[in-house]
């Protein structure tokens, strides 16, 4: 969707008021009038006014009298009533602009529009939508500035509301007496445009004058002028390119607002969210990275000191987003100043009711920046609660997962119900970190967590309260979350060269007074490329390369990879030699280290194979027994550590919180970064894989000796690593950097394990290692799953044939065993990575996820090349348009139905169908009148289409009949309203909703006018005035309407052109054109594009460059180049192009 639809408030004119003076005798007296229906006369008495509206009566003196001085009352309020007073205070703003501007045009003779009791019936006129004064007034045109939409598209919200307003007063002034003789002498033609400007001028002084008082009408306003360019302030702006203040400006903004008056009355549980806000602020005295017990050599500064505020790219959520891919990301706005976006967001009352998804890759910064977030919120207006998913059941709603997050900081038990009473007078903000950690640590996609999340927070907005709800997650897993439409979309930037100058700034004058420190130099590290992008990789890569030698630095072109073995080369090193007591030899060492090397890999499948990302001490101590040396082997001489003591002090393992199963208390650990688990485990599976080709290649030489794989196994049989990206990502790395020889061996040895999958008697590998329960289905699947996934990866690009792998008839089964044996998430995954052509090769390459997602059914079958099911499977899911039957019987229906739209005969020669497709047509209505409930709203839409078809080929009756069923269903079909009335104008008097239906949606609007606007010289006399106005409604409402990518046509441009749209309405026009250009230009004739321009006044947001970028393309397609890259030269060029196309009229002389 190219524009948004129009944003409206959540409180009417009559509830505003209400919200600003409660009390107030005359707004009492007043909104009985109000109550009673607003200037439809049923409480007027005789020679009432239109000055009821006007600057003279009590309502909008009373107004006056509140927005001259409504600071005070908003600054001492809190919680919900805070967001409404500041919507209120805006609707009030608004209105009152509108109506003086509008008298102040109509002149004195305003006061005289009288309106007498034989005139009540036509105050209740409607306009062209069936919209009525009263509709426009108390129907919440009038939203605060949006925090997340542009500077323009904010003023074009207003704008278009004075337009509403304004054709809903002319309607409600011509059923006036007196309108006549007042509308006499006045420029009726302008008068709409002048009233509109006027209205305007007069909001933008209001709103500039209560900006003054009150912060938060000023922080949206000041910084989208500031990005659009609008207004140049260089000291505001060099403060918003200073990016290491930690947000310190944002506790500043926020802390301007004040609070509500805090109770006199001292509440206990008020004191422990007092002790939890103060929780918040120990992050600005914590390193960047933390760590423990280990001394990297290099100063890391503190959060407070060294944290970088992101670029980010924000968006809202509608059906064309996608916000998993980076392509889509590009297209969407940028923005430097998340301080001022932030103050923005949390003073708007629309983050109220949606919430906002932080995303970025791994390493970018998610967490610490939510937590500083926290910390910066003044805790007079807000009450932070961050919940770290990762911790958290599946099972628990997000009340309980608030309450458990608050027990693990405070061990102290409060109950939601509670906390929500105490905190009434704040706003709840509450971080719910990494959803895609939820995701991995429950083994389930969680598709409507998101879902469940903004419904929770629209319950506590009707319970009375006030609640933010941000979720953090890593972009990849979107393609599997339902998201509600509107949703904040904020996606992490990569960091810029100047923010990796200044935290290396940072990072020398932390380290400038420590002997034999070499400064880092920024354009060093900027060599790595996007190993620095990250804000971890970063710190990663500084410790890494200042741990080298000048001569020793790393190279320039290495891998994530290469970064990482590098690191756990250099600490597992240090590590050894600092935790034991004695030197030991060169082989201890070594032992040493590759011991620690090996068990950090067990800690990892231990988090990764109980789909969890932290392990409980007692579990991690079983793993490592069952992997050690021997159960029972002997404690380590002297005060060696053993390797239970030298894994949990490893730098990049820290303590987690206290186990969540319940077993008891015991100490759980996680990783510094999910990614160094998943990297161990690449790693760990490489080498693993590495060592059994050496050995097999050893045994094969006649050694007599039997291949040991028990370990080996028994690691890879509970989760299919697929499941996490980055494993597979760093596994492909790793596994390039082998020989081809190499990758040859490791192949046939994975080969040579499928073999004997299924012939061994200890399917789990070893006994004793039950990271999840004994189910010996699950444990074949996600083993033969892995090798399979291996086998693939390392053979590289081209991959494997399937038959090198096994039989064909095994490998049919095999592929089954993964849909019976692994979870959700595991059988999405497998099917995301692992692709087969048409040769029969399968390849290990992540795809990106299309339309509706895949169909695991459709890829099952496509894996075991099942052509036949693949073809019906696709086709099938395709026809239920991205939703799913709800019975059997809706699914049996829907397939009759497709039957009948695939396999009838059209025959639009004759004046009527095929008596088979007739019959087809009849049949369909019989078994919808025997079980309408198995009719589901997408088949009705397909039957409602394949009537707009063939309507005109069928008996009336027949028609009249599908009809009712199919609208009984509510069909969300984008052309078949009006199509329908264009072929079946009848249905018109049967159906009197079906052309008021016309433009519902918003987003088909445009498409439904097109349709009827042409199909009206079919359309028989009575019926055509009905449509006609319709269509001009629809037409004279282009600007204020979505276009949509899906549903724009050529035709736009004629149908446009002649509505005399605007500047942007017409840019908005072309760029959804310009999503197909080699099928929209050439359609296009230049007079038709002159006409769409020909309306363009000055317009300050009006994106010049954009236009002349797509008309210089249009011009391109027809063989034409401006003579320069100016929209001027275009709009030239365009003119010449126009000229050279008119034929000169003959010579007859």
């Amino acid at each position: 969707m190219l524009r948004g639809m129009a944003r409206r408030s959540s409180l009417s004119y009559r509830e505003a008021m209400r919200q600003l003076a409660p009390g107030n005798a005359r707004l009492s007296q007043i909104d009985k009038v109000l109550s009673a229906g607003l200037l439809t006369g049923g409480a007027l008495s005789q020679g009432a006014t239109l000055a009821l509206l006007g600057p003279k009566n009590a309502l909008l003196q009373a107004v006056r009298d509140f927005t001259g001085n409504p600071a005070g009352r908003i600054r001492t309020s809190g919680g919900k009533s805070y967001y409404e007073l500041l919507e209120a205070s805006h609707t009030v703003l608004a209105l009152s602009a509108f109506f003086d501007a509008f008298r102040d045009e109509v002149g004195p003779g305003f006061d005289r529009l009288e309106l007498t009791d034989a005139e009540k019936g036509a105050v209740a006129a409607r306009d062209g939508r069936g919209r009525s004064l009263s509709d426009e007034i108390d129907d919440g045109g009038f939203p605060l500035p949006s925090s997340v939409q542009g500077l323009g598209e904010s003023r074009t919200d207003v704008e278009n509301a004075y337009v509403a307003l304004y054709d809903a007063t002319i309607v409600f002034c011509e059923g006036l007496a007196a309108w006549p003789e007042v509308r006499r002498g006045l420029d009726h033609s302008s008068l709409r445009t002048r009233v509109v400007e006027r209205s305007m001028r007069y909001y933008d002084d209001r709103f500039d004058r209560l900006a003054a008082d009150l912060p938060e009408f000023g922080f949206r306003t000041l910084r989208q002028a500031l990005e659009h360019g609008v207004i140049d302030n260089r000291e505001m702006t060099a403060k918003v390119v200073n990016r290491l203040d930690a947000l310190e400006d944002l506790f500043e903004n926020l802390a301007a607002l004040h609070g509500p008056v805090p109770s006199a009355v001292t509440d206990p549980l008020r004191d422990s969210l007092d002790r939890l806000a103060a929780s918040m602020t120990v992050v600005f005295k914590q390193p960047l990275l933390r760590i423990k017990g280990i001394d990297f050599h290099l100063g890391i500064p503190t959060v407070e000191k060294g944290f970088i505020s992101p670029d980010f790219r924000i968006a809202e959520y509608d059906r064309y987003a996608k916000p998993e891919q980076e392509d889509w990301w590009k297209e969407q706005r940028w923005s430097a100043d998340l301080v001022g976006f932030l103050s923005d967001y949390l003073t708007d009352p629309e983050s109220l009711h949606r919430p906002l998804l932080i995303l970025g890759q791994p390493g970018a910064g998610k967490t610490l920046l939510t937590r500083v977030i926290a910390a910066r919120l003044p805790a007079a207006r807000f009450t932070a609660i961050v919940v770290p998913l990762r911790l958290m059941t599946g099972d628990k709603n997000p009340a309980e997962q608030i309450e458990s997050a608050i027990e693990q900081i405070m061990d102290d038990r409060i109950r939601w119900k509670d906390l929500r009473e105490a905190s009434k007078r704040t706003t709840v903000v509450v971080v719910f970190d990494g959803f895609d950690e939820l995701v991995q640590a429950t083994g389930t996609a969680h598709s409507q967590y998101i879902e469940r999340v903004a419904e929770f927070q629209e319950r506590q907005w009707e319970l009375g309260f006030s609640m933010i709800p941000i979720i953090t997650s890593r972009m990849l897993v979107m393609d599997r979350a339902s998201l509600p439409y509107g949703t904040v979309l904020v996606r992490l930037e990569d960091l810029a060269d100047q923010q990796i100058g200044d935290w290396v700034r940072a990072v020398n004058k932390e380290n400038e007074k420590q002997a034999g420190f070499r400064p880092l130099v920024a354009r060093d590290l900027l060599s790595y490329g996007e190993l620095v992008r990250q804000p971890l990789l970063l710190t990663l890569l500084a410790i890494y390369y200042n741990e080298h030698s000048v001569d020793q630095r790393p190279d320039y072109d290495i891998s994530q990879s290469d970064l990482f073995t590098g690191l756990l080369t250099a600490f597992i090193r240090r590590q050894v030699a600092e935790k034991s007591p004695r030197a030991p030899s060169t082989e201890e060492r070594a032992a040493q280290e590759e011991q620690l090397r090996h068990d950090l890999a067990i800690t990892a499948f231990a988090m990764f194979n109980r789909n969890r990302e932290v392990v409980n001490r007692a579990h991690l101590r079983a793993d490592l027994a069952c992997f050690g040396a021997s159960a029972d082997a002997a404690a380590p001489p002297g005060d060696q550590l053993g390797p239970e003591q030298l894994v949990t002090t490893a730098f990049f393992v820290v303590y987690g919180p206290d186990d969540l199963q319940g077993e008891d208390t015991r100490r759980t650990y996680e990783f510094l970064h999910a990614t160094f688990g998943d990297f161990l485990i690449a790693d760990h599976v490489l080498n693993s894989l590495r060592d059994l080709a050496e050995l097999r290649r050893f045994l094969r030489a006649g050694s007599g000796a039997q291949l040991g794989t028990g370990r080996f196994r028994a690691l890879l049989s509970h989760q299919p690593l697929v499941k996490r990206d980055a494993v597979m990502m760093f596994a492909k790395e790793l596994s390039a950097k082998l020989s081809p020889q190499m990758r040859a061996a490791v192949v046939e040895t994975v080969v040579a394990l499928l073999a004997e999958a299924r012939q061994r008697h200890d399917i789990a590998g070893i006994d004793r290692y039950e990271p999840s329960r004994y189910d010996p289905v699950r444990l074949l699947a996600a083993y033969t799953a892995n090798l399979v996934s291996l086998a693939a990866l390392v053979a590289g690009e081209r991959g494997v044939l399937h038959t090198d792998l096994m039989d064909e008839s095994t490998w049919t089964s095999t592929v089954r065993l993964w849909r019976a044996g692994l979870d959700e998430k595991g059988q999405l995954a497998m099917i995301s990575w692992l692709g087969r052509d048409s040769e029969g090769r399968i390849t290990a390459v992540r795809r990106e996820q299309l339309g509706n997602g895949l169909n695991v059914a459709a890829e099952e079958a496509r894996l075991v090349g099942d052509i036949t099911a693949y073809g019906q499977l696709q086709a099938g899911a395709r026809t239920w348009r991205g939703h799913q039957p709800e019975s059997f019987e809706s699914g049996r229906f829907h397939a009759d139905m497709v039957e009948l739209a695939t396999r009838r005969w059209p025959v639009p020669s004759l004046n009527t169908l095929t008596l088979y497709d007739e019959r087809g047509y009849r049949r369909l209505l019989e078994r919808a009148r025997e079980r309408p409930e198995a009719v589901s709203s997408t088949t009705a839409a397909l039957l409602l289409e394949c009537l707009a078809e063939d309507g005109r080929q069928l008996p009336a009756d027949l028609v009249c009949a599908l009809t009712r069923v199919a609208l009984s269903r509510l069909p969300m079909s984008v052309t078949a309203p009006a199509e329908l009335i264009v072929s079946c104008p009848y249905l018109m008097d049967e159906f009197p909703d079906l052309l008021r239906s016309v433009g519902a949606p918003e987003g088909h609007a445009v498409l439904h006018a097109l349709i009827l606007r042409t199909g009206l010289s079919r359309l028989p006399e009575r019926y055509a005035q009905q449509v006609s106005a319709v269509v001009a409604d629809v037409e004279s409402r282009l600007a204020e309407l979505p276009v949509e990518e899906a549903m724009v046509s050529a035709e736009m441009v004629e149908q446009f052109a002649d509505a005399g749209v605007g500047n942007r309405t017409a840019l908005w026009l072309l760029i959804a054109l310009s999503g197909f250009p080699d099928q929209a230009w050439q359609k296009i004739p230049p007079a038709a594009m002159t006409r769409l321009l020909s309306q363009r006044r000055p317009d300050e947001f009006l994106d010049e460059a954009r236009l002349s970028r797509i008309l210089t393309d249009y011009l391109r397609a027809h063989g034409r180049a401006p003579g320069d890259d100016t929209l001027a030269g275009a709009l030239a060029e365009l003119t010449a192009f126009e000229e050279a196309r008119v034929v000169p009229p003959a010579d007859t002389t």
